[in-house]
């Protein structure tokens, strides 16, 4: 019996187009019923396990706000902490500008000195690699131009491609002493 009762009830799910209206009703009152044993009470009507729309509107949409902005000055103390310490060193940067930076996580900075140098991909440079505010501003144009010319600019970032092309004119740019 068990297994005709799933032969009926899997074809009261799958012929949906060729359904009359009596088979469309059974549908939805097998599906109500199920509803009734699944489905936070709440959600459903308990007489006819029908859903509830009211259920799935918000009735208070509240965005969480965490007070802390990026500025200037964090913008500032990021190009000085590239300076000083450099790429990698999140920590030493977060504790000689807290004040500034102290209330960002590593990976904060992280993913804020990967934007301003334009690149997803930090890895290509040594850890601890030291720049100036300028230095990193050329280092953000240089990948602007290759991601253009390469289509991997995106949002502000070069991003790497599954043909490798960005890595072949990083190589070439290398090797033109760019």
């Amino acid at each position: 019996r068990a297994q005709n009762t799933s032969h009926v009830m899997l074809d009261i799910i799958t012929n949906t187009n060729e359904s009359s209206k009596e088979d469309q009703e059974e549908r939805i009152q097998w599906a109500n019923s199920l509803r009734k044993v699944v489905t936070r009470k709440d959600a459903i009507d308990a007489e006819t396990g029908a859903l509830k729309q009211q259920f799935f509107k918000p009735t208070k949409i509240v965005f969480e706000t965490s007070g802390k902005k990026w500025g200037d000055d964090q913008r500032q103390k990021l190009y000085e902490g590239l300076h000083i310490f450099g790429v990698g060193e999140w920590m030493k940067m977060k504790e000689h500008f807290h004040n500034e930076l102290g209330e960002w996580t590593t990976l904060d900075l992280r993913v804020k000195a990967s934007r301003m140098l334009g690149t997803q991909s930090l890895s290509r440079y040594p850890k601890g690699w030291k720049g100036t505010k300028e230095e990193v501003d050329l280092e953000y144009e240089k990948h602007k131009e290759i991601g253009e010319k390469t289509g991997c600019w995106k949002s502000g970032t070069l991003v790497e491609d599954d043909d490798g092309s960005v890595a072949k004119l990083l190589k070439e740019r290398e090797m033109e002493g760019k």
